[in-house]
């Protein structure tokens, strides 16, 4: 059997190792858009940018693609899916056959309809590339304009203030993260980075863009702001135009089936592009993540290679942002009842978020051992009692 994965990106990097770590003895054809094979993307807006790392973690390296047998074609972006005939073509008009094919494309960065948004020295940050060329630019004494206050655009504020930069974030609603996280821990982050030296405004759009010599100004009603680079960070459009134009079945991405199986019972899909149903929040969901995009891949590469194999896992990701690791599980919601263990002026703590008796989500900062508990306990459905959770002096591992 002959399998074909379009993206060579986190979902579809481990859509083939996880085939040849299961024994999978066909043909696996990886194709990728990019120039490198598949590696990991949270360094681009940490260890990448800051100049700790010069390349990021690779799922494959170049010698390991060719142990395991994978045929791995660079810059190689499918414009066409041959359902009948069972084959994709590419832009450079290469053509390959298949049995099964995965589709784990991902998505590229949302760029607002903002006028001057592609003048030089604006930046979207999604790949090694992008990422270089904002490094390029991060020097003492520099201004960044970064908008968006999102997780990308918190993360690259947070290492280019590091980095001696002079950053301000320009946010459109009236608090950070405001999908992802409950108001605590926007109101945290937001004295995180005040203390750090970064300027933050809520409530404000910037209406254009223009640049005169080396100045970048961004346009917010009657004010300027002044900037030598502007990082957009407003999100994600996921890469479903292929599929759409294949015919398969859409709905905010992919619609997939616990196995990641499309519309089309030969045709698979992996990570960010995917509806999936999703047990522990009850119903169908798209997720944004490294861990999604890593964990689907492997549920994918279990059931091509024969496994009877259901993805089912809970949503969890993670943040890094100065001294702060941030990590949430579970899909924190706004009318959750909130038990604190601990401070948010502590250096570590936890939020554990309750709907009735259920233990919905929980949110640790500095405290990536109660994430563990958390999922255990979930996964489990049995939950420690809120008082033992409220109380710093109760061990929680004996629960």
């Amino acid at each position: 059997m002959k399998i074909v994965i379009v993206g060579a990106g986190q979902a579809g990097g481990w859509v083939a190792r996880t085939l040849r770590d299961r024994s999978f003895q066909g043909e696996v054809v990886l194709l990728g858009a990019e120039t490198l094979p598949p590696y990991e993307r949270p360094s681009l807006s940490k260890q990448l940018l800051s100049g700790k790392e010069n390349k990021p973690p690779f799922i494959f390296g170049d010698t390991e693609l060719d142990a395991a047998r994978i045929d791995f074609h660079a810059n190689c972006i499918v414009k066409k899916i041959n359902r009948d005939d069972r084959y994709v073509e590419c832009a450079n008009g290469l053509q390959f056959s298949y049995d099964r094919l995965v589709l784990a494309t991902g998505g590229r960065a949302r760029v607002p309809a903002i006028p001057g948004i592609d003048l030089p020295g604006v930046y979207t940050l999604r790949t090694v590339e992008d990422s270089a060329n904002i490094f390029s630019q991060i020097a003492i004494g520099r201004r960044m304009l970064v908008i968006g206050g999102g997780w990308i655009g918190l993360e690259v504020a947070a290492t280019a203030r590091a980095k001696g930069m002079e950053v301000t974030v320009v946010e459109a609603g009236d608090r950070l993260c405001a999908r992802s996280i409950p108001s605590e821990i926007s109101e945290f982050l937001l004295q995180k980075h005040s203390a750090a030296g970064v300027s933050i405004h809520f409530n404000t759009s910037i209406n254009s863009i223009e640049r005169e010599s080396n100045t970048l100004m961004a346009n917010i009603g009657d004010a300027r702001l002044l900037a030598d680079i502007i990082v957009v960070g407003v999100g994600l459009i996921p890469n479903s135009e292929l599929a759409k134009d294949a015919g398969l079945a859409l709905d905010n991405g992919i619609v997939v089936d616990e196995r990641g199986q499309t519309s089309d019972a030969v045709i698979y899909a992996a990570g960010d592009i995917t509806n999936h149903p999703n047990n522990w929040i009850g119903k169908r969901v798209r997720l944004e993540s490294w861990a999604n995009a890593q964990n689907q891949g492997i549920a994918v590469g279990r059931v091509l290679s024969g496994e009877e194999f259901a993805y089912d896992e809970i949503p969890w990701f993670w943040s890094d942002q100065y001294d702060t690791n941030l990590q949430v599980i579970g899909i924190p919601q706004p009318e959750c009842v909130n038990v604190f263990r601990g401070s948010v002026h502590d250096p570590a703590f936890t939020v554990f978020q309750f709907l009735g008796d259920r233990l919905e989500a929980a949110i640790a900062i500095n405290n990536p051992r109660d994430i563990k508990l958390a999922k255990r306990w979930m996964k489990a459905g049995k939950f420690p009692p809120v008082f033992a959770l409220a109380d710093t002096q109760t061990r929680l591992d004996k629960f």
